[in-house]
């Protein structure tokens, strides 16, 4: 009787272990799901760009354990993995939406470059007056003649180009010309298609307000450059004094294309990237540290692009053709010579050159020591080459820099300058974006995963 009571016991004991197993068995396995599934958004990429950017490092490698396969997640996988996505209907609505919004920042690229070229070439006056839908060129010479008989009435006419004959002309109007209206193209570009993917569904709230923003921006934009045209077009206050825009409307003008292409970029970034590249929670770590240093270097390389904005409008690159002295100083003696003080770092000549060579020494300082500071943290090795290739285009346009003013700025070289400027621009939003902190989701799977070497 005894024994038997003992045996019951004992089978019903080992039953409940086996229950309670069983039980903690299930939690764990939920909890394991939870992490693979946020596992796999962050080793699959929802972009085929990125994909095979993966295979150079920029996501978990191989040695990590964790695999790289090309399949595109769904809205749903997001979802589960805790993640909030800009774009609906799933991975090839987010490819459609990424290409496009990339497409968009390349056209603000060319944008610029080609604003650059029509500046370098004194064409951005040929065009005395503006539409906001714009028109046809003249087709006709008759058109030709008359359109030419109003840019005679300008004072760049009158004391630049006087004497131009109207075959030179045609060639700044068709610059100015094409400058317009690649504008209006992409006003073209964004909207049909914005229209169509809002139409679909596509587009979440908090995405189409992002791009509602940029639209607008982009529509400003054209205003903002008719009133820096404007600027131009009316007579010099001395007669010793060279037509040109202002030097603060120029600026203004493009600072705003700036805003706009970094804000196209972050967004298709955000698009593609719902997530930034972990692999461990060691990395997240390094990737936080590298934070530190990038957002105050991105800050010196934005300024330090505005103010080549005033370079350019002070046509300052075509003073002190020499390096690193400037002529035969290191400092000019008329460096404060405009009352009030803070009116010298706009419109001197002599100062706003010697703010621009100080700021991007000190941007190429400040990006070597970013590399430095950070060479030896532990980090996802996709960042890690991503610093060294902004470093190397940090020193590549420094060097284009002194070429271009050695050179008195010939069109090719202050053309490259500026593009290169906002290459570097671009380099240090994708560093940006890259190294963001992660969601707390991702973040507390990272926890759970075991370390490995």
């Amino acid at each position: 009787m005894f024994q038997s009571r003992l045996v019951s016991l004992l089978r019903r004991g080992r039953t409940s272990l086996l229950c309670r197993a069983s039980s903690e068995a299930g939690v764990a396995s939920r909890a394991s799901s939870q992490t693979i599934a946020i596992k796999e958004v962050v080793e699959r990429s929802p972009y085929v760009f990125f994909n095979r950017f993966i295979h150079k490092g920029f996501y978990s490698p191989p040695s990590r354990n964790m695999s790289t396969t090309s399949t595109l997640l769904s809205s749903a996988e997001y979802t589960k993995a805790g993640i909030s996505m800009l774009v609906t209907k799933g991975p090839e609505a987010q490819k459609k939406v990424g290409m496009w919004i990339f497409g968009c920042a390349a056209w603000v690229f060319s944008m610029v470059v080609l604003g650059g070229v029509t500046r370098l070439t004194r064409s951005g006056l040929s065009m005395t007056d503006w539409k906001f839908a714009g028109g046809l060129p003249p087709l006709t010479q008759e058109e030709w003649d008359a359109e030419f008989e109003k840019y005679k009435q300008s004072p760049e006419y009158k004391r630049v180009h006087r004497g131009m004959n109207v075959q030179d002309f045609k060639f700044i109007y068709w610059m100015e010309y094409a400058h317009r209206m690649w504008g209006r193209g992409l006003g073209i570009i964004f909207a049909v298609p914005f229209t169509y993917f809002l139409a679909k569904g596509y587009i979440t709230r908090q995405l189409g307000l992002r791009l509602a923003t940029l639209f607008a921006l982009g529509g400003g934009q054209g205003f903002v450059g008719w009133w820096m045209v404007k600027s131009g077009l009316e007579e010099p206050v001395s007669e010793y004094v060279e037509p040109r825009v202002s030097a603060y409307r120029l600026a203004a003008h493009l600072t705003s294309a700036f805003v706009i292409y970094c804000g196209m970029l972050w967004t298709g970034l955000s698009v593609v990237m719902p997530q930034p590249p972990t692999g461990t929670i060691d990395w997240v770590r390094g990737a936080a540290k590298v934070r530190r240093f990038v957002i105050p270097v991105s800050i010196l390389v934005g300024i330090t692009s505005v103010s080549g904005a005033f370079v350019a409008g002070n046509d300052a690159g075509r003073a002190y053709n020499t390096f690193p002295k400037m002529g035969d100083t290191w400092v000019p003696d008329d460096i404060f010579e405009l009352k009030p003080i803070f009116r010298n770092f706009f419109e001197n000549t002599s100062m706003v050159q010697f703010d621009h060579r100080i700021l991007a020494t000190a941007t190429l300082f400040a990006i070597g020591a970013m590399w430095f500071a950070t060479r030896k943290l532990d980090m996802h090795p996709g960042i890690r080459s991503l610093i060294g290739s902004t470093l190397g285009m940090a020193a590549l346009q420094v060097t284009l820099g002194i070429s271009t003013l050695l050179s008195y700025v010939p069109v090719s070289l202050g053309t490259a300058h500026q593009a290169g400027a906002l290459t570097l621009l671009t380099m240090m939003v994708i560093l940006t974006h890259t190294v963001r902190k992660p969601s707390p989701a991702l973040l507390k799977s990272l926890a759970s995963l075991p370390k490995s070497g």
